[in-house]
């Protein structure tokens, strides 16, 4: 992607009387936080190579390039975790933080947020904790756990990259935080991102209860090719608890899926939805 390309991207992702914020959140002199030059040597890299760039002036590490760009493009260029805050410190969980570019995009949202940010993958959280320190974005909770239904060591996949889960067949052990309790602690969460790579439809029933903390949600869905899909049971806690859902496919689209389906990483589906409160 050239630089012409990337303003023109910006044009049609940014409407027109958004792009003060969008200037004021992605910088000036690189709309995006990325020079050209990072840009183009990025997209020559192999997968999950380690590599450092410079990212809004400031250093940044990644450990895989594709991933790094397709995350990018979306929260930067996209800004797909762009809400509007009804007061001046809101409170944000990022859970399923990766490397931390939500993180930084959101922080340099609202400045003076209060950000908790979970990554279960012990090698991609010090990745995270090196970032945000780097990045100099003051103080950011961050915690190295799998956010789960119970509090239990669990078996994780690793992916080196965005995709690693839970799952029995794992080659690892990270310790799983009934993301519950979480929730019980804040009064209220002005914006919860859940990705967390198919786990979410039994985090988030189990958080029903509470789930009238949150203002507004984003909700990563993945359906595990040869599983039950488990979509109307999210969407049924989300309406429940009062939201209105928006949703769009991501990922791989299958063209013919009445004859063919596609599969990325595990997952046959995958959809952002989008959960609003009248009024917001």
């Amino acid at each position: 992607m050239s630089g012409s390309e990337l303003r023109a991207f910006l044009r049609s992702c940014v409407p027109a009387g958004a792009r003060d914020v969008a200037r004021r959140v992605l910088g000036r002199s690189h709309p995006f936080g990325l020079a050209e030059a990072d840009l183009q040597r990025l997209q020559g890299l192999p997968r999950y190579r380690a590599v450092e760039i410079e990212f809004f002036g400031r250093p940044l590490y990644i450990c895989d390039a594709a991933s790094f760009l397709s995350a990018w493009r979306e929260i930067f260029a996209g800004q797909i975790y762009r809400f509007r805050a009804t007061r001046q410190q809101p409170v944000i969980i990022d859970a399923g933080a990766n490397i931390g570019l939500a993180t930084i995009y959101l922080r340099r949202q609202y400045p003076e947020s209060r950000i908790v940010a979970l990554e279960s993958d012990p090698q991609i959280f010090e990745i995270l904790r090196s970032n945000l320190a780097a990045q100099n974005l003051g103080a950011v909770e961050i915690l190295n756990r799998a956010v789960w239904d119970a509090d239990e060591p669990l078996r994780f996949s690793q992916d080196h990259a965005d995709a690693g889960r839970v799952g029995a067949g794992g080659e690892i052990h990270v310790q799983g935080m009934r993301f519950r309790s979480l929730l019980e602690q804040q009064d209220c969460v002005d914006f919860l991102k859940l990705d967390i790579e198919g786990a979410e439809a039994r985090v988030l029933l189990d958080c029903e209860s509470v789930l009238h903390r949150v203002q507004q949600i984003f909700v990563e869905y993945h359906s595990l090719t040869g599983q039950p899909q488990r979509l109307s049971e999210l969407l049924g806690v989300l309406q429940r608890s009062g939201f209105r859902c928006y949703i769009e496919r991501v990922g791989v689209r299958s063209g013919c899926p009445l004859v063919h389906i596609e599969v990325e990483s595990g997952f046959d589906l995958q959809l952002n939805i989008f959960g609003i409160r009248c009024g917001i």
